[in-house]
């Protein structure tokens, strides 16, 4: 009855370790990812995450984007809104003429479509 009983113990902690293994890849899995959004237009695409930082472009339409992450930069206030949460990433300009990507860019927060400022979807740099 020993036998069974360690052999059951040992089964179950092993056993338990496997799901706890699981447990842990699947919840780094659902941690934030990069996401597709847009960037208003006429918004400053930039070098860093602030605005002294070189100005790479300026969006001349609704642009589309691809947001890798964000940083606390800057503070900017614009309007009633205000904040220093930047994004990095890709934005496509596609119809200015002639069409602009910009890429490894940052975009300050209020111009950048994520609904909350930082998106609890897009992962810290």
């Amino acid at each position: 009855m020993a036998k069974r009983s360690t052999r059951l113990a040992s089964v179950g902690l092993a056993l338990g370790a496997a799901l706890s293994l699981l447990g842990t890849s699947g919840s780094a899995e659902a941690a934030a990812q990069g996401v597709n959004t847009t960037v208003q237009a006429g918004s400053n695409i930039r070098a860093g995450a602030t605005t002294n930082s070189r100005l790479v472009g300026t969006t001349e339409f609704l642009s589309t984007a691809y947001i890798e992450c964000h940083t606390r930069g800057q503070y900017v206030k614009v309007g009633n809104y205000g904040t220093n949460v930047w994004y990095y990433g890709n934005v496509f300009d596609d119809d200015a003429t002639p069409a602009h990507f910009y890429g490894d860019v940052w975009v300050w927060g209020g111009n950048v479509n994520v609904g909350a400022d930082p998106s609890p979807d897009v992962a810290p740099c």
